[in-house]
């Protein structure tokens, strides 16, 4: 007899479960911490020492000057006559002096300055003149009053003596000259600047006779 065929029993679908998705955890955002701002040091500021001048020659002759301008003194055109008329009374002094000066100088080493003391001697005699010329210009009258004159036995102390009333002089006409701008008197101004000029080089002579 025939064997009945075997039944092929078919075996059940393997089921696939689905794995539940690995859940994806989202990582916190890292905070970012404002670092705090570096602080700033003022560094302090160089101290500047001032350097010590240099020390001159302990021998070495100081230069005569001026005495430093002074601001000018307001005053009316019958003050100003006044101080023109003591500038006047100086100029007189200074010619005399210088005459007497480069007479009775002496010595081997003033021979060039005694023959230009008496060329200063005529040039204050000019500004004589100038300042008469303006006083009467300016409605007053000329004086003829001299000033003190310095006189010495000593060749060097009148070469200073004159050097003296030379830088007197050019302290003197620099206030003229600014008080002859404040009344507006440009002539008298421009004369004085004339003066001025001269005075200054009587100085530089003296002092350049004197080693200053």
């Amino acid at each position: 007899m025939a064997k009945p065929a075997a039944k092929k029993h078919a075996k059940p679908a393997a089921k696939k479960v689905a794995k539940p998705a690995a859940k994806k955890h989202a990582k916190p955002a890292a905070k970012k911490v404002a670092k705090p701002a570096a602080k700033k040091v003022a560094k302090p500021a160089a101290k500047k020492v001032a350097k010590p001048a240099a020390k001159h020659a302990a021998d070495a002759p100081a230069a005569a000057e001026a005495p430093a301008p002074k601001a000018p003194t307001a005053l009316t055109k019958t003050e100003l006559i006044a101080e023109l008329n003591k500038d006047l009374a100086k100029e007189y002094s200074a010619l005399i002096q210088y005459v007497q000066h480069a007479a009775v100088i002496t010595g081997p080493q003033y021979d060039a300055i005694s023959a230009e003391l008496a060329v200063h001697s005529n040039e204050e005699h000019q500004h004589a003149i100038t300042l008469s010329d303006q006083i009467d210009f300016l409605g007053g009258v000329p004086a003829v009053d001299v000033a003190d004159i310095l006189i010495s036995p000593d060749s060097k102390t009148m070469l200073e003596q004159d050097l003296e009333g030379e830088l007197d002089a050019i302290a003197r006409y620099r206030e003229r000259i600014a008080q002859a701008e404040m009344l507006q008197e440009y002539g008298l101004r421009r004369a004085l600047e004339d003066i001025l000029i001269i005075e200054e080089e009587h100085a530089r002579d003296l002092q350049s006779a004197l080693a200053l």
